[in-house]
């Protein structure tokens, strides 16, 4: 005996309803496929540049760590976090994004120098836990940049202005977070990263222009309020 087939050539799934419910089943697993490699792909990342910033601290100039912790583990989370395929998908993957490369780091810390829980990020516990937020924090806004209109790009915006922020008070003499030899290349290198993520965030020119102009604004407003001069 042979089987049924519908319109579209596809034998119809029992108590599906035929045509659309054996097509939505194959959408459906295919999203579920899609949604699972996401997830594996950013623990796996996470894991990857966790690893790459020990190499990094312990064997390459300290002009390429200096770029890569933090903005690194940032923009990762930004990728992860805006090509999610929902909110909570997001927020899973940004809090991988933001675990791996702690979990990573203090494994590879521990082959080089003993056990230092405080090593990923540079800095105390309470700054180390800070970084973990914000980098979950980046992950979410980066998945509500997506946003078409105004509101998506004003988002994106603001995501690469911190950064692009956060860069000039380590480039300036005399902010908080100077660090000698950060100017020129790598903040040159972090302002070139981060206007290309904010670029890919938005899916139109006009989109695109919005955003880098409004992560113009932050920089420009941390110049004004609290010169290094």
């Amino acid at each position: 005996m042979g089987d049924k087939r519908d319109r579209s050539g596809y034998p119809p799934v029992p108590g599906a309803g035929g045509d659309p419910g054996y097509e939505g089943f194959v959408e459906y697993d295919r999203r579920q496929e899609r949604i699972g490699r996401h997830v594996v792909a950013a623990f796996a990342l996470g894991l990857l540049f966790g690893v790459f910033g020990v190499v990094a601290t312990n064997f390459l100039p300290r002009g390429v760590t200096a770029v890569f912790n933090p903005y690194g583990y940032f923009l990762l989370a930004v990728y992860v976090g805006g090509t999610a395929t929902g909110i909570g998908w997001a927020a899973l993957s940004s809090l991988l994004a933001a675990l791996a490369p702690l979990v990573a780091s203090m494994a590879g810390t521990l082959v080089f120098e003993g056990f230092d829980a405080q090593a990923w990020g540079g800095g105390s516990a309470i700054e180390t836990n800070v970084l973990l937020v914000a980098i979950f924090g980046y992950g979410l806004a980066a998945y509500a940049a997506r946003r078409h209109g105004i509101a998506g790009d004003l988002t994106a915006g603001l995501l690469g202005g911190v950064l692009l922020a956060d860069a000039a008070d380590k480039a300036a003499p005399g902010w908080v977070e100077y660090v000698p030899g950060f100017w020129p290349w790598p903040a040159a290198v972090v302002t070139m990263l981060v206007v290309a993520t904010v670029a890919l965030l938005r899916g139109t020119t006009a989109g695109r222009a919005r955003a880098l102009m409004s992560a113009l604004v932050v920089p420009a407003a941390v110049i004004l309020l609290a010169p290094p001069w």
